[in-house]
């Protein structure tokens, strides 16, 4: 199966009447902030970390993939105090730099391979809630996680303050072993080194030969 790749854009922001909807006119720009782990056990922390960066990378193609124009923070969790958790003011600092009104943090809980995945949304100019967002309550193991984050960019998107639309493509199922190497792909390249970044890629690739986040992000650090 043939897994689909949308380009995380960064789009212009139309202005809003004061008072109106974020979303009321043009598009409302989206940031996505990196994955929290915390509480989640069964893998290496490391890997979990990698983990949490793939799945942000996927959500906000996958938001962006259904209508709202979006931008995937790089965002470590691994800076803030605790290991595995999202700096939320770091968040929203960049989520502002990027020219974005929303700001979306992903959590998965996973518990030796049972998993749940929600999101908060969050106004990216004033921090308070929007919504919390949960995912399919059927979609409960860790090999699930790739459908598991399309199906909860279908419910972000419909938020009235996102302003996208359900999805009419379902996402194929992507080994976790290839999503923690694109994570760690993300990782390095994020830290400017293209050549474990490009090891990284081609091994996920490897893993999951329809994988085409990892083989575009493959060709985007020359490998």
């Amino acid at each position: 199966m043939r897994y689909r790749v949308q380009t995380i854009a960064s789009l212009a922001l139309g202005l809003a009447l004061p008072g109106a909807p974020l979303a009321a006119q043009g598009s409302t720009k989206v940031s996505v902030a990196g994955f929290e782990t915390d509480g989640s056990v069964g893998l290496s922390r490391d890997d979990y970390d990698a983990l949490g960066r793939a799945l942000s990378a996927l959500l906000s193609a996958e938001v962006g993939g259904r209508g709202a124009a979006t931008t995937a923070l790089a965002v470590d969790p691994l800076n803030s105090a605790r290991a595995g958790r999202v700096d939320v003011g770091a968040a929203r600092a960049a989520a502002a730099k990027a020219g974005a009104k929303v700001l979306v943090v992903g959590t998965l809980l996973d518990q030796y391979g049972d998993i749940h995945v929600e999101a908060r949304v969050l106004n990216a100019v004033t921090g308070e809630p929007i919504a919390v967002v949960r995912g399919d309550p059927s979609l409960v193991k860790r090999e699930q996680l790739a459908q598991a984050i399309a199906d909860l960019a279908d419910r972000i998107a419909q938020q009235p303050a996102v302003g996208g639309s359900k999805g009419s493509m379902p996402r194929g199922s992507v080994p976790v072993s290839a999503l923690v190497l694109f994570g760690k792909g993300l990782r390095a390249e994020d830290a400017g080194d293209r050549t474990k970044a490009a090891e990284a890629y081609r091994a996920a690739v490897r893993a999951a030969p329809g994988f085409t986040e990892a083989t575009t992000a493959l060709g985007r650090v020359g490998g």
